[in-house]
């Protein structure tokens, strides 16, 4: 069969600008992108919250994010146990951080 016998066929979709443009498509990835991101971090964060004296700074680094979000009294408490126990620079300036958060929410 030569090139006689080929056909070419083109199919049109859309117009341009309807809901699978290019700029709806990556603003809808984008979307979901955030809130899959930020389902994962809740989860996380929820997980290790009882892990503030853990011996991962990772684990500890968001167990003061959890904590950030509950502010009590008895957050209070622990955050000061914490900045006594803790020894990494960092994560001693991210506590004193959430302590005056926590105490900020409370007053």
């Amino acid at each position: 069969m030569g090139a006689r016998g080929r056909r070419v066929v083109v199919i049109e979709t859309e117009a341009r600008g309807g809901l699978r443009s290019p700029a709806v498509m990556a603003a809808a990835g984008f979307v979901g992108g955030l809130l899959v991101g930020a389902v994962l971090y809740a989860q996380q964060a929820h997980q290790h919250a009882g892990a503030l004296f853990s011996r991962s700074p990772v684990r500890r680094y968001l167990a003061l994010g959890y904590l950030r979000g509950q502010p009590s009294v008895d957050t209070v408490r622990l955050l000061s146990d914490y900045l006594d126990w803790e020894k990494l620079p960092v994560l001693r300036r991210r506590a004193q951080e959430v302590l005056r958060c926590v105490e900020d929410d409370l007053a």
